[in-house]
């Protein structure tokens, strides 16, 4: 009499598709918390950012008794100009970027307060305002 065995060389269909599963799983997690790590990295590069800009602007308030109705490589000298581009490279107060500036109470270019804000991914907005109101 034969005996047939039960042992077979090589996976199941089952197998095959657990291991799929598991492996689509895997791929799927590690693609989303790539995702996570950059967006916490570009509102970390936008915080950066406007505090380079906030600083530079105190700074201006400290020679001048005024901060700038706008912001730019002229008036904020010895900044990086990409400091004034968003991740995606557009410019503070342009349409469609992440960067604001709004200067307060300005008579002519002078003004006497600032808000400055960067709108991250992660995170609510980050905003700086003006020492002296």
């Amino acid at each position: 009499m034969k005996k047939l065995h039960a042992h077979s060389e090589g996976f199941t269909v089952i197998e095959l598709l657990v291991f799929i599963v598991v492996l689509v799983t895997i791929a799927v997690l590690g693609i989303s918390n790539i995702r996570g790590v950059r967006a916490q990295n570009r509102d970390t590069i936008s915080k950066t950012d406007i505090n380079a800009i906030y600083y530079q602007l105190e700074s201006f308030y400290e020679k001048n008794g005024y901060y700038p109705s706008t912001v730019d490589v002229a008036t904020l000298k010895g900044l990086d100009p990409e400091s004034l581009k968003d991740s995606n490279k557009v410019p503070i107060n342009q349409l469609g970027g992440i960067y604001t500036y709004k200067a307060v109470g300005c008579t002519e270019t002078k003004c006497k307060s600032f808000e400055l804000t960067a709108k991250l991914e992660k995170e609510a907005p980050f905003v700086k305002q003006s020492l002296n109101k």
